[in-house]
């Protein structure tokens, strides 16, 4: 059986207690009693408790966005004397009659043939323009001297797209001739 320090120690000092009485102070028949019970009381050392506390893992939390492009088309602008913008070719000029429309310069857009296309004076024109939000150009090729065909989806304010294809004739860079229909 192990015994600890403390207890290995009470019985040592009980062993000598005990042993101190048989000494040759009161040799044989000296008529000495044998010591009185000695009484060891040990107390177990307490063992030293360790709490561990975790660390927290930080949380990620990722939110996923969507993207949704839309088409922008470019176009190549140079301004002449005068202020009036000189366009390099045939769809140069239809794009950017619609992105004058998008832009709500319609100012410019009818100075760029909406005058010669458009069917009506300017206030009406500008009218029939009142709930489109913006127009995105199709597809469109050039073919012939000066001519375009293209797709047009314009874009209502209420969310819904109207769909139009049709044939523009452009000269000196302005819109002189067109020939559309609404599709969808």
């Amino acid at each position: 059986m192990a015994v600890g320090v403390p207890a290995a120690a009470a019985v040592l000092l009980a062993t000598t207690a005990a042993l101190a009485g048989c000494g040759s102070g009161g040799g044989a028949g000296s008529g000495a009693s044998p010591p009185a019970a000695v009484t060891v009381t040990a107390t177990p050392t307490p063992t030293p408790t360790v709490t561990v506390t975790p660390t927290p893992t930080p949380t990620v939390t990722v939110t996923p966005q969507t993207v949704t492009a839309t088409p922008n088309p470019t176009v190549t602008v140079t301004t002449a004397k005068g202020g009036n913008p000189t366009l390099t070719n045939a769809t140069a000029v239809v794009t950017q009659y619609y992105q004058d429309i998008t832009d709500h310069d319609y100012a410019a857009a009818w100075a760029l043939g909406g005058r010669n296309i458009g069917g009506s004076d300017y206030a009406g024109w500008v009218r029939g323009y009142a709930t489109t939000a913006r127009i995105y150009l199709g597809t469109s090729s050039e073919f012939g001297s000066g001519q375009v065909r293209a797709v047009i989806y314009a874009e209502q304010t209420d969310g819904s797209t109207r769909t139009y294809e049709g044939t523009y004739t452009v000269s000196g860079g302005v819109l002189v001739g067109a020939s559309i229909r609404q599709t969808g």
